[in-house]
């Protein structure tokens, strides 16, 4: 029998969304324990911690640096060496918010980023190469296994380009955080 284990999912593969709901979850449970007695209160919290849509905000973005994408935000990194690794995200994260990583998108005309490596939490996640989804019609991904970072935990996002210059990628994800997080005009 061949091994059959996919990295990244197609935007329209129906095993994504499940995924993505399992990670979701996952998450909101960890945070109702580690936030007890504060509860889940949705998309847009009146009490308790609530979710949105992953913001540059909680990767070191900061507001005009980033462009707004149609899953997430797309974050412009300088690569100064072809094909090689350079980190574009090092971040620890406040004491009031998750994220959840889902996927990763890029919308540049001819994009090269080859691959990226994530360290979250103190694990160090396998590479994950992105010249399949760069095939597919639209060069969205899903991650088979999302990635969750707790509260004040540091990640740390590196690439590899086959060219030097200003880049652009995408990161899918959510934001779980406390409702004064949320609602923070950052």
């Amino acid at each position: 029998m061949p091994l059959n284990y996919p990295v990244l999912y197609r935007s329209m593969d129906a095993r994504a969304d499940a995924v993505v709901s399992n990670a979701v979850a996952t998450a909101i449970a960890d945070a109702e324990r580690l936030w007890a007695p504060e509860k889940f209160d949705g998309v847009f919290p009146v009490k308790g911690f609530g979710i949105r849509k992953l913001s540059a905000i909680e990767l070191g973005g900061k507001s005009g640096t980033s462009l707004v994408g149609p899953y997430s935000y797309m974050f412009m990194w300088s690569v100064a060496t072809a094909s090689a690794w350079e980190t574009y995200i090092n971040e620890t994260l406040s004491d009031a918010c998750y994220i959840v990583i889902t996927g990763v998108y890029n919308y540049d005309a001819t994009p090269d980023v080859e691959c990226i490596k994530i360290i979250a939490d103190g694990i160090e996640y396998p590479v994950t190469y992105l010249n399949e989804m760069y095939g597919w019609d639209v060069a969205v991904a899903y991650f088979s296994h999302p990635i969750i970072v707790r509260p004040e935990k540091v990640i740390r996002i590196k690439g590899k380009a086959r060219t030097a210059g200003q880049k652009h990628l995408g990161l899918i994800g959510y934001t779980i955080a406390k409702r004064s997080y949320l609602i923070n005009e950052l």
